[in-house]
């Protein structure tokens, strides 16, 4: 097996590279496949990483053009430590497994990553008394270096919390990680250690699925063929088991809406503020960024599958978390919202964590109701299903001792550390963020070839300033045309259909 895999995107009709395009299926001579995987969101993309630490032959397949863009990319970005899990659940030891692991991890892959700690409110009398079955739940939980704080001690540590704290707990390993690298990183190594990954690509059905080898049909009736298929597709997952014939399981969109205030309100509080969890939800909370910001929410609103804007904000739930957000921190309504967005995590009804091996047909691995834990969890679940197939679905697994695991010191984002030898770093594009332009020409020419301004913010963070891409949005279109040789009225936000100039600008 060649040891770099293919980057190919199903966009026939752009200007990319032609070698970046996927025309047809005759382009992957590692057919048939071990594993093919659908769904490039963070634990597909754990997945793939892990898998390749195998001698497999295996494919990364996505309807999105970027790795991470679906659920993976709207969350709030924390390592949890699952203090507050579900005791014995399966959820709860993969929390304390990937919590153990994520800060060697992110060292290896280059992750921005900060161990900020977090302190779990109370600011009513109600709330605490409910602490002791928190902290008693945690201990049980396995997460034992926490402490009971009275209100004097949780305002020592964060002067600026409610005057009306009861009370608190503090959790020193709870973390907060940089949510678009860590996919990226994934995946980027899976494709250096000969993973196939095809984005762009919508799954329309299956054929021979009793068969050892079964065939993926795709939109434009292109057909990819694999011994196993892993279907991690997050909000996708239900319809794709469904294709199947699955073992029947009931999922939704839950919207989780936020607001991300400027950086200089990052120097008010130093640690994550928790609010008292309820059975739904972790509550809205206050927390710092890994990119310097303060973000407050996310709302727990359940929408159906045909929600007209299902990654949409509202006036009125913005509303409430911020009103509910300064109930933790009430100076926050003094600080300058810079942006909002929101982020639609799969509720199952059957419960989180849902997994099935052999689901329905033997070679068939479904994984369904991933919370917003799937980011702690993903390095986690990945080895749980890695032992499933080995030990429920008979593969084989040989380590490949060539593979690499650790990214070079290079590949750590620009904005966390910037070399300033290259001249182009001189140049800034993004002044609201210090983005330049040998940032965007460093990620323009990174493994996974992204063409996309939104691809492009993920991995700079440019535009996602204050002016929030106003000032460069269009400087930033241009290095791409330029440095692509793509049209400029051809340049997309995020793939087909979004292009954001006329065709009057040819």
């Amino acid at each position: 097996m060649s040891k770099t895999g293919k980057i190919l995107y199903n966009w026939p009709d752009s200007d990319l590279d032609r070698s970046l395009i996927f025309s047809d299926s005759s382009q992957l001579k590692n057919m048939p496949y071990d594993i093919a995987i659908i769904g490039a969101g963070v634990v597909g993309t754990a997945l793939a990483y892990k898998l390749s630490q195998f001698k497999l032959k295996t494919v990364l397949i996505d309807k999105n053009f970027d790795v991470g863009e679906g659920t993976s990319k709207g969350s709030s970005a924390l390592i949890c430590t699952g203090f507050d899990a579900a005791v014995g659940s399966l959820e709860s030891e993969l929390i304390k497994k990937a919590s153990l692991e994520w800060p060697g991890l992110a060292q290896k892959l280059k992750i921005p990553f900060e161990k900020c700690g977090a302190i779990v409110v109370a600011i009513d009398k109600e709330q605490e008394a409910q602490l002791d079955g928190i902290y008693d739940k945690s201990i049980k939980n396995g997460v034992k270096d926490i402490k009971r704080l009275n209100a004097e001690e949780v305002r020592e540590l964060e002067p600026n919390v409610s005057t009306h704290v009861k009370g608190g707990i503090l959790v020193p390993r709870e973390s907060i990680v940089d949510p678009f690298s860590t996919s990226i990183a994934f995946s980027e190594l899976a494709l250096q250690n000969g993973t196939d990954i095809l984005l762009g690509i919508e799954v329309s059905g299956f054929e021979n699925v009793g068969n050892p080898i079964k065939t993926i049909v795709t939109s434009g009736n292109h057909r990819l063929k694999a011994k196993i298929i892993i279907n991690v597709a997050g909000l996708g997952s239900e319809k794709l088991a469904k294709l199947y014939e699955g073992e029947n399981f009931d999922t939704n969109p839950r919207r989780g809406q936020f607001i991300v205030f400027d950086k200089y309100s990052h120097t008010q509080i130093s640690r994550i503020f928790l609010p008292i969890p309820t059975a739904i939800t972790k509550g809205i909370l206050v927390t710092p960024t890994i990119f310097g910001n303060l973000i407050a929410g996310p709302t727990a609103e359940d929408l159906p599958h045909n929600h007209e804007s299902l990654t949409g904000t509202t006036t009125e739930q913005l509303e409430g978390v911020l009103e509910g957000a300064s109930k933790l921190y009430p100076g926050l309504k003094e600080q300058a919202p810079i942006g909002i967005y929101s982020g639609v995590r799969s509720n199952c009804s059957q419960g989180s964590y849902w997994i099935r091996c052999n689901d329905k047909h033997p070679g068939i691995l479904t994984v369904a109701g991933i919370r917003s834990t799937g980011i702690t969890t993903a390095p986690a679940l990945a080895d749980y299903m890695i032992d499933s197939l080995k030990n429920e679905m008979n593969l084989s697994l040989e380590p490949d001792p060539k593979a690499v695991d650790t990214r070079d010191e290079e590949s750590w984002p620009g904005w966390w550390k910037r070399s300033y030898d290259n001249p182009d770093n001189a140049r800034i594009v993004c002044f609201c963020e210090q983005v330049t332009h040998g940032d965007i020409i460093r990620h323009l020419d990174s493994p996974l070839q992204p063409k996309t301004l939104d691809a492009i913010k993920r991995r700079t963070r440019s535009q996602t300033g204050r002016c929030q891409g106003f000032d460069c949005m269009v400087n930033i279109a241009g290095i791409i045309s330029k440095h692509c040789e793509i049209p400029l009225n051809k340049i997309t936000k995020n793939g087909p259909g979004s292009e954001i100039a006329s065709t009057l600008l040819k």
